[in-house]
């Protein structure tokens, strides 16, 4: 494995932790949502190893339910932030996506992916209703050991 040096300087720091995909604004993420086609039985959804709607989220980004997307999201992805962020999207779903055919750039599904995300979590929005616990008396297992 390759020695890589330690950054000396608070810029050569920030230079080597700087996000090599920024994060979009609102308007980038509309434009970008719009160049979708909403293909039915979507390329880019079956190549996705957690089978995300890939166009229902890009659809409620383009129709300002972003609140929307990043459920849809989470509902097939516990990570989906994350994963917005590290998945090898080139490969699998913007790799997929129709307009590489027509040699159109892809839709840039990660950063929309991770816009949703980010912007729903930032918000400190409630995502999904938490079940209330009803006391029931019983008790954890494997509370107590010999």
């Amino acid at each position: 494995m390759p020695e890589y040096p330690v950054p000396e300087s608070e810029s050569q720091f920030e230079e080597n932790f700087r996000q090599i995909h920024p994060l979009m604004k609102d308007t980038e993420a509309y434009y970008e949502s719009s160049r979708c086609l909403f293909c039915y039985n979507a390329p880019c959804t079956l190549a996705c190893p957690t089978r995300i709607d890939v166009p229902l989220f890009i659809r409620q980004i383009n129709t300002g339910n972003v609140a929307g997307a990043a459920r849809t999201i989470y509902s097939a992805n516990y990570l989906g932030g994350v994963c917005g962020k590290v998945c090898p999207t080139e490969e699998l779903c913007e790799g997929a996506c129709v307009f590489n055919k027509q040699d159109v750039k892809a839709i840039e599904i990660g950063r929309l992916q991770f816009y949703a995300v980010n912007k729903v979590v930032s918000a400190k929005s409630r995502l999904f209703d938490v079940p209330s616990g009803k006391v029931t008396g019983g008790k954890i297992a494997g509370g107590k050991i010999a």
